[in-house]
């Protein structure tokens, strides 16, 4: 016999929901053309940058990059689209590190996003102050099929945070 956390008719009901089973095949679903994933990748090894867009692209998902933090914030306050994830170097030049540019990026867009981080040394790593965001330190070099199913996953995610998120 099965432990609930709740009662087993609580438990039963959660599982007759409707919207629960809409917001599982959201989270199941793929997007329509015109509603491609956008990935925001910040990274300041252009050549990196460059085959990781390829990358994004080939699979059909939207790839913005930009070299710091200031570069993605000033995309953005362009008018850029709203990221569904981001792809983040831990270690960026100028005044904020991968954490910090997160961050910013966050309070720019009003919500938290999904976010991979990448480094070559992640013992050194600190955590970024993102609450409520799905989080992810990935070593470099990254494996382009791992890198792609988990962008896939927290674009997912990031589209249905995005959805139900209240401002």
């Amino acid at each position: 016999m099965h432990e609930f956390p709740c009662g087993a008719d609580e438990y039963a009901k959660m599982r007759s929901d409707g919207a629960a089973r809409r917001s599982l095949a959201f989270l199941m679903s793929s997007p329509t053309d015109s509603d491609v994933f956008v990935v925001l990748h910040v990274e300041d090894d252009v050549q990196l940058a460059a085959s990781v867009a390829r990358l994004l692209r080939a699979e059909g998902l939207e790839a913005l990059t930009a070299t710091d933090g200031a570069g993605a914030l000033g995309m953005l306050a362009a008018g850029a689209a709203v990221p569904d994830v981001l792809i983040m170097d831990v270690d960026l030049p100028g005044e904020m590190d991968g954490a910090d540019a997160a961050q910013e990026i966050c309070r720019a867009v009003g919500h938290v996003l999904p976010t991979i981080f990448l480094s070559g040394e992640l013992s050194s790593v600190g955590l970024p102050w993102l609450p409520g965001a799905p989080l992810l330190f990935v070593a470099k070099p990254v494996d382009p099929e791992v890198l792609l199913k988990v962008v896939e996953s927290f674009a997912r995610l990031g589209r249905f945070m995005r959805a139900h998120t209240h401002h």
